[in-house]
């Protein structure tokens, strides 16, 4: 993986964990900041809703209980945007066929618990290019 300090520079992104697991909140997050990107944090469906109606996220990293537990207009929201970010839920549970709720269009990915950084790397800089804000090499 290329220097984790200009990661965030050459595919910058906007970033909102939701997670009301505050470990699993704060692992996240520390990964995130690693690869240099300050993600902005929300622990219910309320924080999510107050957060997406004023800002415009590109990701927003969500624990699959939460999904299950206040459903998934908790994520989805009205966003500010006119474009849906990239939504990948996460899960620490092995037995949970999480990947199911990505079959049914619910969300985009999926990652598991505990999250490795190169998989989560290689998943922003792909977002990042596909949405036109990759910085690779000077350009935008």
């Amino acid at each position: 993986m290329e220097n984790t300090a200009l990661f965030s520079t050459s595919y910058p992104l906007s970033i909102l964990i939701a997670d009301s697991n505050p470990e699993a909140h704060l692992s996240t997050k520390n990964l995130l900041c690693q690869l240099g990107y300050l993600p902005e944090m929300a622990a219910s469906r309320q924080e999510v809703q107050n957060k997406t109606s004023t800002k415009a996220y590109d990701v927003i990293l969500v624990d699959i209980l939460m999904l299950e537990m206040e459903g998934m207009p908790a994520v989805t929201g009205l966003f500010r945007q006119n474009k849906r970010p990239l939504i990948v839920s996460m899960t620490g549970n092995a037995r949970l066929n999480f990947k199911q709720v990505c079959l049914k269009g619910e969300t985009d990915h999926s990652i598991t618990r505990p999250v490795d950084l190169n998989e989560l790397s290689l998943q922003l800089k792909a977002y990042s290019v596909l949405m036109g804000k990759c910085r690779v090499g000077g350009q935008k």
